[in-house]
């Protein structure tokens, strides 16, 4: 296979993805609401309202003490603040890398049926390898560096916004840096090598989105659990489900590259 083929079907599919109305703005309202819009407003009403804790104080006492550092004169709001940032929000944000995947993956074949650019792209001295490969990447590196930018907002919104409450800087942590680093890119890659496949099959780029978004229920499990407090997303925890979606990954893009053929797609043609 060669690297270079496969990197010019991907730099040829983020012009075109970028490019595309219909996918940019979602990918800008999204994150929008979870970077920008929850650690603010929460950040704010603690400052501005105090007293609002009172009602938190079921949420906070599903989280143990130990997953709290011992920070001097930690206030109730300080300690709300905390477990939200840090632990709640952290499942949030996981939703931003697999909706940003999920859509752009969605366009890599069902949004060249409906350009009818595909056939020409099939008949390419592209192998089969290569193309897989290409499409794969092209999803994966917006993703990444996306969602990289994303918790480079995050921070900064929540050092400015935190400190005041929690009374010294206590973001990004650890288990935070694990999640950015190892579990982001490992989910990201699961879930953009699915849709992927999906967007080979679906006859459009709503069907393939459509099908592709069921993806994102697990995630919204894992808010639910943080939420409850049924888990806490510790570094070790973090590293140790990164590894396990790290081994899926490679097991399943070792099994598309392997049974992918474009002659299947030719069928799917509308």
């Amino acid at each position: 296979m060669r690297w270079s083929r496969a990197w010019t079907v991907a730099t040829k599919d983020m012009r075109e993805t970028f490019s595309t109305a219909q996918l940019v703005v979602p990918l800008i309202i999204v994150p929008l609401v979870v970077v920008v819009g929850y650690p603010s407003l929460f950040l704010l009403a603690l400052r501005l309202t105090p007293g609002s804790v009172e009602g938190l104080q079921g949420f906070l006492s599903g989280f143990p003490d130990s997953a709290i550092p011992a920070i001097p004169h930690l206030t109730s709001a300080g300690r709300a603040a905390y477990v939200a940032i840090v632990y709640l929000f952290a499942g949030f944000f996981l939703l931003v890398p697999v909706m940003v995947s999920t859509v752009v993956a969605a366009n890599s074949f069902a949004g060249e049926k409906e350009r009818r650019t595909l056939e020409g792209l099939l008949y390419t001295p592209v192998s089969d390898s290569e193309l897989v490969v290409g499409k794969i990447s092209a999803a994966f590196v917006p993703t990444i560096v996306f969602t990289w930018g994303c918790f480079a907002v995050y921070t900064a919104i929540v050092d400015l916004l935190g400190i005041p409450v929690v009374g010294q800087l206590f973001f990004p942590t650890a288990s935070w840096w694990v999640l950015m680093l190892l579990l982001v890119p490992a989910v990201s890659l699961l879930v953009i090598s699915i849709v992927v496949l999906i967007s080979a099959k679906a006859r459009g780029f709503q069907e393939a989105n459509a099908i592709g978004g069921s993806v994102i229920l697990p995630v919204i499990g894992l808010v639910a659990a943080q939420a409850s407090g049924l888990m806490v997303l510790s570094s070790g925890l973090i590293a140790a489900t990164a590894l396990l979606f790290a081994l899926v990954d490679a097991a399943l893009l070792y099994l598309i590259v392997r049974v992918f053929k474009r002659s299947r797609i030719v069928s799917y043609l509308p």
